[in-house]
């Protein structure tokens, strides 16, 4: 900020030091500081003063005019705003009811104010301040101020001034007792106060007594003071429930704020905050859990001592606000006093004969007087009686109701005015689902709703959690199944020595042809039944699941010689157990296909390849995954033997479909497809396939937006290299002794098994290497976030926007993984098994491996947030919580006025509603006023026709 020279040499002029000046103005010596040092300038009111002291109009004191709404200057950007700059002259936003207007009396003034649009020039070129203000502005006076529950009354309210509710530092020094309280004059608007009290004020009130609404008429004012002046202070508007969540220092707090609320750079938003360029208006300190308050106020006066020429207002309950044992250090303090008589009869009065037996009940019955006194109330009432029959809301002879009686009847009668829109919902239901909707808000303390950030705790209770977060593993392994199932078959359709094999596979696709004879001398395979083909499907396997692993992780774990000794185990472990179990099965579904010894060959080969397959894949995962997070949650039997079935039909169908599709033998179809789902009934059934999976469920992340960084990615590539190659060293040896041991055994050559298992080790080794190497660049180059609440325009826009780039990421990663995977694939049987074929299997590879890469991409890149958004929607309607279509009912209950519309967003249109709805028991949402007895009704009746 520069320094206001002109003011500083005009003072000086004049004789007067800054001391002198600030006794003329009946201000602090700091305020006349802040002035010269260009950080603030002086309100209206107290500038025309200055100006008559120092002699000299406002331009050459280098202030802006008095009358700001001059013609806007040569060079000067300008906006169409619905403002107004001066406390006398507020305008009017286009369609306000004309019933009452905004005057002290009604009755000094029965022509309504004009309604017209204000056009103001920025009197600077600073792109981020005027970014800024157009954000405030559209977010809290276009998006909720204009849009308030009684904002159309535009009632001034009247004020009480009390300096015993702030902490005065110079009480103790003088021996000062606290000025008494004092009601202000009549008409007294906020911003006038807020000039009186330089900028630092306490705004406090009951429920429903329009503090908030004070506070963003004070910005509404100060939007459009700084629009004109640079030096102005920002008004910023804050919610100090979020607080409480972490309890940083205010001013880290701020900035935060200010970056993910507003969007605007953190660096922009700490120079703000520390060259005290920010007017804070702080809502909501009721809002801050009673345990944290007293902090709270602390952490405010810190940033006061810090910060002390910075404009401060701080909004709160006077209940909550009076309970804490500390006071907030501020300049005034004021409250929010009950409507008067007067301003209540004139606004019943006004209404005409709509209002005709609210008048009554008011002159009837003083409880419901009083509980007209604060705006809120007062417009809940007339909305409650207008237009109501006698019936049904007198009771005992008086008037006697209370507030959430009325609350109730101001529901019903906002419902019955939707008209059409009321048809697709009943009042119960849409009582049934706000209930529901403000009890998580108020637990979450949250005053807006996106449904894009619905979370699973809001689920009622531990087996709700339970039920979602199972069923949102058995979607995603589902599909992870299916593809695997989908792509082995593709894979086996070309193969099988020329008899089961059609050449119409993938490997056939790329000229392949018919047969094992592609593999050469590779063609018997590990052994038995198993051929050469299922050598390909073990390492298509080991890539689909070290890709799992990786994309699924923030990095690649280290691997440590405990973590590779426990992989080892578990592998070993694992292999032999369900090796036990699949080769009896295999065995016997070989031997009615071509007798006993066929059986035999082809069932014990087939059973030690799976057992082979699910021991690697078990212990690789258990060794990647060793010490990098907590142990997974224990999973019953009942469980693993439901997932494992839902796994096993996926696997098995989607296995048989291909083969069918490939006009492979039907016998054989069968058994293959049954040994698929044996295969996937126990590695992702009881095997621990699902540990890859089992943070789901617990948070949902969209990826609203995502970023590329190729610095990140950089500065991780020599750990990531490191990481890979060990992964690799250790997939080599394991796969290979496992390899070269089997195929010894079955063929009693040990040479021959030697080799193989070189090849296939080193093949395999070779590409997880490279998988790791790819997949880990890409998790440190691609990020993702959330976008901030007030830049959602759409409802659920998050989500769509979570799905949409889940499939743009894996679109273009895809190709790349597939391509350097089958690439490294071709070339190791190249160089390694010196096959002349090795071009096919090169593409056919980097066609299945791209393949599974967008599966996996798209599904850990925002295709998860996606799956278990909707997943946990569905729950909520089928336990009857929210509607089907959630958008179409927050929308028709905003057009009834229970809600309002923010950006993407939904908020209650005040929160005594809110709280309405959240201390609601099913029984009360059907509750209705009961009638009088006839007598009574005459009675009534007769003084109404007095009126």
């Amino acid at each position: 900020m520069s320094p206001n020279i002109l003011l500083k040499k005009a003072r000086r002029e004049r004789g007067l030091t800054q001391v002198h000046l600030a006794e003329k103005l009946h201000v602090d010596v700091q305020t006349i500081s802040s002035w010269e040092r260009g950080i603030r300038a002086p309100q209206p009111d107290v500038r025309k003063r200055l100006c008559e002291i120092l002699e000299k109009s406002p331009e050459e004191l280098g202030l802006p005019p008095l009358d700001i709404h001059s013609s806007p200057q040569k060079d000067h950007v300008t906006l169409t705003v619905v403002l107004s700059t001066a406390e006398e002259d507020m305008v009017l936003p286009e369609g306000v009811s004309e019933r009452v207007r905004d005057v002290p009396s009604v009755r000094e003034q029965e022509q309504p104010l004009p309604v017209r649009r204000n056009t103001f020039a920025y009197a600077y070129e600073d792109v981020n301040r005027q970014r800024m203000l157009t954000r405030v502005h559209e977010r809290w006076i276009k998006g909720v101020f204009e849009e308030s529950l009684y904002r159309s009354t535009l009632l001034v309210l009247p004020l009480q001034e009390q300096p015993d509710l702030i902490e005065d530092p110079w009480q103790e020094v003088f021996q000062e007792s606290i000025l008494p309280s004092r009601s202000l004059p009549p008409g007294t608007r906020i911003t006038q106060v807020y000039d009186q009290a330089d900028g630092e004020l306490l705004i406090l009130g009951e429920p429903g007594s329009g503090k908030t609404t004070l506070l963003l008429e004070l910005a509404h004012h100060e939007i459009a003071r700084a629009r004109h002046y640079e030096r102005y202070p920002l008004p910023i508007y804050f919610n100090l429930a979020s607080w409480a969540e972490r309890q940083l220092p205010l001013e880290k707090w701020l900035a935060e704020e200010i970056n993910t609320k507003y969007r605007i750079p953190l660096k922009l938003a700490k120079k703000w905050i520390e060259s005290e360029h920010i007017a804070l208006l702080l809502d909501g300190l009721d809002d801050v859990r009673s345990e944290y308050r007293t902090a709270c106020i602390q952490e405010i006066n810190i940033y006061r001592q810090k910060y002390g020429l910075a404009p401060v207002v701080v909004c709160c309950r006077s209940a909550d606000y009076m309970a804490q044992p500390v006071r907030l250090a501020l300049n005034k303090s004021v409250v929010v006093n009950a409507l008067t008589t007067e301003q209540i009869d004139e606004f019943v009065a006004r209404a005409g004969q709509d209002l005709a037996i609210l008048r009554l009940a008011l002159q009837r019955d003083t409880a419901l007087r009083e509980m007209a006194s604060t705006p809120l109330m007062l417009n809940t009432l007339a909305i409650a009686y207008q237009g109501v029959q006698m019936e049904e809301v007198l009771t005992d002879g008086v008037f006697h109701t209370q507030r959430n009686m009325i609350f109730a009847k101001y529901v019903e009668r906002l419902i019955e005015r939707g008209g059409a829109n009321t048809k697709t919902y009943t009042s119960v239901q849409i009582k049934q689902y706000l209930t529901w909707l403000a009890r998580h808000l108020q637990a979450h303390n949250q005053t807006e709703f996106h449904i894009e950030r619905i979370q699973p705790d809001w689920l009622e209770s531990n087996r709700e959690q339970h039920h979602y977060q199972r069923t949102v593993i058995r979607l995603v392994t589902s599909i992870q199944c299916i593809v695997g199932g989908a792509l082995a078959a593709w894979l086996k359709g070309g193969l099988k020595n020329g008899v089961v094999g059609s050449g119409n596979g993938i490997l056939g696709l790329f000229g392949g042809g018919t047969g094992n004879s592609m593999l050469g001398w590779m063609a018997p395979g590990i052994g038995g039944g198993s051929q050469g083909g299922a050598s390909l499907i073990l390492i298509l396997s080991i890539v689909i699941w070290l890709v799992s692993i990786l994309v699924g992780s923030p990095s690649l774990p280290t691997l440590t010689l405990r973590a590779i000794w426990h992989g080892l185990v578990t592998g070993l472990r694992t292999g032999l157990k369900f090796g036990l179990i699949i080769s009896p099965f295999s065995i016997a579904l070989f031997t009615a296909l071509g007798g006993l010894m066929h059986g035999i060959s082809y069932g014990l080969g087939i059973g030690f390849f799976l057992a082979m397959l699910i021991g690697l894949l078990s212990g690789l995962g258990d060794g990647l995954r060793y010490q990098q997070e907590e142990p997974p949650e224990k999973v019953s039997f009942k469980d693993r033997l439901v997932d494992g079935l839902i796994f096993g039909v996926g696997g098995g169908l989607s296995f048989a479909i291909v083969e069918l599709l490939l006009q492979v033998n039907h016998q054989s179809t069968v058994i293959y497809s049954f040994i698929a789902a044996l295969f996937y009934f126990l590695a992702f059934g009881f095997g621990g396939g699902t540990r890859l999976f089992a943070l789901l469920g617990k948070t949902i992340q969209p990826a609203e937006i995502v970023t590329w960084s190729w610095k990140q990615m950089a500065q991780d590539m020599g750990s990531t290299i490191k990481k890979s190659l060990l992964v690799a060293l250790v997939t080599l040896t394991s796969v290979g002794v496992i390899i070269a041991a089997i195929t010894s055994l079955f063929f009693a050559d040990p040479g021959y098994g030697l080799h193989y298992g070189l090849v296939f080790g080193t093949i395999s080794g070779l590409i997880v290497g490279i998988a790791g190497i790819l997949t880990s660049m890409l998790q440190s180059g691609w990020s993702s976030d959330i976008l901030a609440d007030d830049q959602h325009t759409i409802p659920n826009e998050g989500i769509a926007r979570s799905g949409r780039n889940a499939l743009i990421g894996a679109c273009v990663f895809a190709p790349i993984g597939g391509i350097a995977s089958g690439l490294a694939t071709g070339i190791g049987f190249g160089l390694l098994g010196q096959l002349s074929t090795w071009p096919v299997m090169a593409k056919a590879f980097v066609v299945m491996i791209a393949i599974q890469f967008f599966v996996i991409f798209t599904i850990a890149h925002g295709g998860i947030a996606w799956i278990e958004h909707y997943t946990l929607r569905w729950y909520l309607w089928k336990w009857r919580r929210i509607p089907r279509n959630y958008v179409d009912f927050l929308n028709r209950v905003t057009s009834h006025a229970l809600m309002r519309k923010v950006g993407g967003g939904y908020m209650f249109t005040h929160r005594l509603l809110l709280e309405h709805f959240a201390q609601l028991t099913p029984s009360q949402n059907d509750h209705s006023i009961s009638a009088l007895s006839e007598k009574q009704e005459r009675s009534a009746r007769q003084e109404l026709s007095t009126l």
